[in-house]
């Protein structure tokens, strides 16, 4: 393919990116030839320095353990051209739909998403709640909000890039909530399309542009 446009995740035949011929999936296991074999966690992007216009990751990051993510940005940042676009979309953990089914530690914290693979219990070696996830890397297994973004963004080589925010909780009373460009790099879950968000955001959504 002469163009590719990448997506982090499975590109299933139901995502408005699997009509865009130019979408390639980045998926674990690949299920058909619009997909490719990779493991964000590990894998470097098997593309050129400076080779690709789009990439997408939507709703894939917060299965990442977070300390690997800032490797999966260089990587990004590293096959991007100049000028070429790639867009983050994350859960964001201070939506009021996503608290509400959030489990929390004793400093208020969110530590597992109920319905995201987390489940609590009680561990009698330590006298204390504890949370664990499901197997098979569905589960989120960290909780992103606007400044742990940052944290990943000021860590990593994506920082170089012009960013722009579309959608976030900057704090628990002020957020941002601009319609995302109704481009080939749709997102689900953002205001108007998720109707849960009651025009508030259900996402922090981020641009950057090398």
């Amino acid at each position: 393919m002469d163009d590719p446009f990448l997506y982090f995740g499975s590109l299933s035949l139901q995502e408005r990116q699997y009509q865009i011929a130019n979408f390639i999936g980045l998926a674990l296991n690949p299920a058909h030839d619009r997909e490719i074999a990779h493991n964000a966690m590990t894998d470097p992007l098997p593309f050129a320095d400076s080779s690709i216009r789009k990439i997408q990751s939507q709703d894939v990051f917060e299965h990442i353990p977070f300390t690997r993510v800032g490797f999966v940005l260089d990587e990004v940042y590293r096959v991007l051209k100049p000028g070429g676009v790639f867009r983050l979309s994350v859960p964001d953990y201070r939506s009021p739909v996503l608290k509400k089914r959030s489990i929390y530690d004793h400093r208020g914290k969110v530590v597992g998403d109920l319905m995201m693979g987390a489940s609590a219990y009680y561990d009698p070696a330590s006298a204390q709640a504890r949370v664990r996830f499901a197997a098979g890397g569905d589960s989120h297994i960290w909780f992103p909000r606007y400044e742990t973004v940052l944290h990943l963004i000021v860590h990593s080589n994506i920082r170089h890039c012009a960013i722009r925010f579309w959608q976030a909780w900057l704090d628990d009373d002020n957020h941002i909530c601009e319609p995302v460009p109704d481009d080939e790099m749709f997102v689900w879950r953002a205001f108007p399309h998720d109707p849960r968000s009651q025009g508030r955001p259900i996402s922090i959504i981020v641009d950057f542009v090398k």
